[in-house]
């Protein structure tokens, strides 16, 4: 048998707690779907929005359709989850001394609550939430219309609580600490790895790869349009207002060969290599729970055409378990929110 430092560290047993998965170097599974179930009934259920209109209460998991799965890779662990739920709610209006005039006030009235993408690709603040009532009425509309002012917040609430105890429950059996080790590493949901801050969470943690684990990356090229010249699109990438303005977060953007860029929270740090304005930039890019020290090549050209400008974006040695959502994070938090910042959006015709 191989000893420590020799050989293919993937077959190198230790002495440890497990000796399968060594270094969690392979991938594990494990069903969350049935707890999911039973999670998301005990947060949503029993939910109260309150105004000067009346009273709403959740009282019924109507439907909840969907799955979840906790993933170790390489000793990361990975959520995957997507769900359609859909709530019931009743509720009163005030009595008759309320500021509220109701014609039936000891009635009560209902309709339901649809949560229909709460997934790893939605942020918990952009998963819908949307508030019917069963029959159209004076009463069953004001009540309507207090559950969709204060049930999105109590709802988003609820749903960060279920991530974070999905997170908890499973990170127990998944990921083996190697010997001297006394918590997991690198614990994170699909969506953390995404660009961009994660809201419903604490930041992630970077934390060292498992000793003797190589790191396996790719390559993203990504091509996109903008209605812009090219030194204003130029701008946006390299002038710190502007990053502030579409990242909705504090920035550190020095524009100079060797200054550093941290946007996201510092969820995203890097330094400009090389900067020549209007058409080309090139930086070191690394994001907060990729391994430690490990950064990867973002290169960018950006060429006028007569409608708009195009934008080739370039980016290599990108750990390859984060290639899909460090290409989708840039497709969002970036293309995207420029172009609605901006107003870049517009298709060329």
């Amino acid at each position: 048998m191989a000893k420590w430092g020799e050989g293919d560290p993937r077959w190198i047993v230790e002495e440890r707690p497990d000796a399968k998965n060594v270094n969690n170097w392979h991938w594990s599974e494990s069903d969350a779907s049935g707890w999911s179930k039973i999670k998301l009934k005990e947060l949503l259920v029993g939910l109260e929005f309150k105004g000067t209109e009346g009273a709403c209460k959740t009282i019924e998991v109507v439907s909840c359709k969907g799955e979840a799965s906790a993933n170790n890779r390489k000793g990361k662990l990975i959520f995957f989850y997507e769900w359609q739920i859909n709530l019931k709610w009743t509720g009163s209006c005030n009595p008759p001394n309320s500021t509220v005039d109701c014609d039936d006030e000891s009635k009560e009235y209902s309709g339901e609550i649809e949560i229909p993408n709460l997934s790893e690709e939605n942020d918990i603040d952009d998963v819908d939430i949307i508030v019917t009532a069963k029959k159209s009425s004076r009463e069953a509309n004001k009540l309507k219309e207090l559950a969709h002012k204060i049930a999105p917040k109590i709802v988003r609430e609820q749903l960060s609580l279920y991530l974070e105890s999905m997170r908890e429950e499973f990170s127990k059996g998944l990921i083996f600490p190697k010997t001297g080790d006394d918590q997991p590493n690198n614990i994170t949901t699909s969506r953390q790895s995404s660009m961009g801050p994660n809201l419903d969470t604490p930041a992630a943690q970077s934390s060292p790869s498992p000793i003797g684990c190589r790191i396996y990356t790719a390559r993203i090229t990504l091509t996109d349009t903008f209605m812009a010249p090219v030194e204003e699109l130029y701008d946006c990438l390299t002038v710190q207002q502007r990053v502030e303005a579409y990242t909705r977060n504090a920035a550190v953007v020095e524009s100079v060969k060797g200054g550093s860029y941290s946007i996201m929270n510092g969820q995203i740090t890097g330094e400009f290599v090389e900067l020549a304005r209007p058409s080309r930039i090139v930086m070191k890019w690394r994001e907060k729970i990729w391994p430690e020290n490990h950064h990867s090549k973002v290169t960018i050209e950006i060429q006028q055409e007569p409608t708009h400008s195009k934008l080739i974006l370039t980016q290599t040695e990108v750990p390859e378990a984060e290639l899909e959502r460090t290409k989708q994070g840039w497709k969002r938090h970036i293309f995207s929110s420029l172009k609605y910042t901006f107003g870049f959006g517009v298709a060329p015709l």
